[in-house]
Parts: C-alpha cells; sequence; structure tokens
C-alpha cells in the first residue's frame, strides 16, 4: 500500500487507508513522512527510513530537531503489540550524533546537546528571527530593490532605532529561488520580537507600498527559513 500526497488527495482517502492497513489488508505501507506520526499498528514488526541524511543536511537551524523528531516517531511504529520491533535507517552518515540518539530515544541528551550548540549561535529559543522576503517577476528589479531593502534596513537600525540589537544576514536567494515566474530573495534578522522590532519592520513595508513590480512580505519566527 502507497501513502503518500497523490494516493490521499480524495476525500477520506487518508482515513481510509490507514484503516485498511490496520485491519491487514497489506503487508507493506509504503509512504512519506505521514506514515511516521502518531498511528497505531499493533501487528508491525519492522520500520525502514530511506534518505535519512535528506532531512539533516539541509538549510534550516532545526534540521537536527525535525530530523530526531521524525525518526523517533517513525521507530516508535514498530513493535507496538506482543511482538518486538525492529528499525533500519538508511544513512550516509552512520556516526552522526543526531541518528545515533534517535535510534536510542535519547531525548534528555539530544536537549542537552542541541539546546547548547542554539545557545552558542544565538539561534532560538534565545532569540528571535525575521524573515524579509522580496518578489518580482524581473530579477534585475528584484536585485535593485533587495539593496536598496538592505540599505534602507542598516540606515534605519544605525539611526532611530539604534537601540534595537540586531543581526543581519543577506540578501540571499530563497531556498526555492524561482515559483510561479517570480524570483526571490530574502534577509534574515536575528532580533527580538518586539513593539520596536515590529516598528522598524513597519516603516520597511510602508517604503515598499508604492512599488508595483516588487512584493515585500515578512514573517517572525516561520516554521522554516
Amino acid at each position: 500500500m502507497r501513502m503518500d500526497a497523490d494516493t490521499t488527495s480524495g476525500k477520506q482517502a487518508y482515513d481510509r487507508m490507514l484503516e485498511s492497513f490496520r485491519r491487514g489488508d497489506a503487508d507493506v505501507l509504503l509512504g512519506t513522512q505521514m506514515v511516521a506520526k502518531g498511528h497505531d499498528f499493533p501487528r508491525v514488526t519492522l520500520v525502514g527510513v530511506l534518505s535519512a541524511d535528506s532531512s539533516l543536511y539541509v538549510n534550516d537551524f532545526r534540521a537536527s530537531e525535525r530530523t530526531f523528531c521524525l525518526l523517533t516517531q517513525v521507530i516508535g511504529r514498530a513493535g507496538r503489540a506482543e511482538r518486538p520491533g525492529r528499525a533500519l535507517i538508511q544513512t550516509f552518515s552512520p556516526g552522526n550524533e543526531i541518528l545515533s540518539l534517535a535510534c536510542k530515544q535519547d531525548y534528555p541528551a539530544f536537549y542537552a546537546a542541541e539546546s547548547a550548540l542554539r545557545k552558542e549561535t544565538v539561534f532560538p529559543p534565545f532569540c528571535d528571527l525575521a524573515v524579509l522576503l522580496l518578489s518580482s517577476e524581473d530579477e534585475q528589479v528584484l536585485f535593485k530593490a533587495a539593496n536598496d531593502l538592505r540599505d534602507r534596513l542598516l540606515s534605519l537600525a544605525e539611526g532611530d532605532y539604534h537601540d534595537l540589537p540586531l543581526t543581519v544576514f543577506g540578501p540571499f536567494e530563497a531556498q526555492i529561488y524561482k515559483v510561479s515566474d517570480r524570483y526571490r530573495l530574502r534577509m534574515i534578522l536575528k532580533c527580538r520580537n518586539s513593539p520596536r522590532l515590529r516598528g522598524l519592520l513597519r516603516e520597511l513595508m510602508v517604503s515598499f507600498a508604492d512599488e508595483r513590480k516588487v512584493i515585500l512580505s515578512v514573517d517572525i519566527n516561520p516554521l522554516s527559513v
């Protein structure tokens, strides 16, 4: 049985498929991450994860946390009844600490290591992140607007908002550079979410309100950066 976005697109298809597998209509369930989370299949005794590294080495500070959570969840799908379970994880990095801790289900050790790393490198929850995303159908216009945005931001940060702790990164290409014929650049701010920060972001948004060829959006503490 195959479970992914294509096979579960119909109304109630997801629930019907889970119930069918739970009844034992199929011996193997092959799917994406949606098969890993929160399901109780008493007969399952073997879980396999292909390419575990694909979620570990991505450009996001939450990559380790997400990989750890996903693996601990999927490992927990096996051996939930009388028969013991086993998990096989395919990886190019068998010595990776995150994978090792996930296999051991060692939550305290993972939390201690991950929180220490984020504190040292100043990432949430030890700061907030604001992502500024610029998009345009004209690539040259977009790059000029991104440079103007950076200049405007630095001017405000050094002027009226000099009291606001702020670290600026970018502009650089978004993870998916072109979507629906629109090119995308982004900037990331390490900051503290406060009325002062929102005032700064409001001024930036207003300065781009009349720019018809460029769209500026702001997301504070997004789920992915």
